[in-house]
């Protein structure tokens, strides 16, 4: 009896020290997702879970601000590196609230590929014609005018929570005319692969590093959603 008891305690034991190890690696190292289109072919599949490491660019901690509609202020500890080009990025979709503004909510994930940083000017074509982008980087002082409103509005609202015009030729935040702007954050395009069907920042604008939950290392589990069966030469691929 006393045998069996020990035997029990032991397979307790190791099963709490297995769901803390758990935990710790859920909680500061990795997390699953599973990709629900094929905005990333063929990269990703729709139906591959890949582990994503929130060591890059680093874990975010949360603080509710009272001040601004009980937004999330994001404070992110010091990681293994920052975001590099051709990343593969999961983020909190920036307009899963509202299409007008920018606002950090954990309802929808994208996962899309890094194209540009922040300091960098990107450029690409959609409908044969040419368009460009300067990313800000935090501290970075931009003029701000009529020509480059539309490219920037969205981004000054999220990171001062006002409202920013465009009236007569002059851009007002508030009621007070803005000439410059030094920017807060961080700023990243995100493109996906399968770029003919990919609803990205081509579309809906900058991502702003506060939103940023990790990057993909490797697919773990593959499974196709059309036929239920399991992609065997897609398990632990990495990326």
């Amino acid at each position: 009896m006393n045998r069996i008891c020990r035997k029990a305690g032991y397979i307790l034991l190791w099963g709490f020290i297995l769901f803390q190890f758990y935990l710790f690696i859920r909680i500061y190292w990795l997390v699953s997702c599973v990709i629900p289109t094929y905005s990333m072919s063929p990269t990703l599949y729709r139906g591959d879970y890949i582990c994503v490491s929130l060591q890059i660019p680093g874990r975010r901690m949360f603080v509710t601000d009272s001040l601004y509609e009980n937004r999330l202020i994001v404070h992110r500890k010091k990681g293994i590196r920052s975001i590099k080009t051709n990343d593969i990025v999961v983020f909190n979709f920036p307009y899963s609230e509202s299409k007008r503004h920018m606002k950090l909510s954990m309802k929808t994930f994208y996962c899309k590929r890094c194209v540009a940083i922040p300091g960098t000017t990107y450029c690409w074509q959609w409908n044969n014609r040419e368009h460009s982008i300067y990313l800000p980087q935090k501290g970075d002082v931009m003029a701000i005018d009529s020509i480059n409103y539309k490219q920037y509005h969205k981004c000054i609202e999220y990171e001062t929570g006002q409202n920013l015009k465009l009236e007569c030729g002059s851009v007002y935040l508030n009621d007070s005319i803005v000439n410059e702007y030094r920017f807060l954050h961080d700023y990243y395009f995100m493109q996906g692969d399968h770029t003919s069907d990919s609803y990205d920042s081509r579309f809906w604008g900058l991502l702003p590093d506060d939103f940023i939950l990790g990057v993909g290392q490797f697919i773990w589990f593959s499974k196709d959603v059309k036929t239920n069966k399991i992609r065997w030469g897609r398990i632990f691929k990495k990326l």
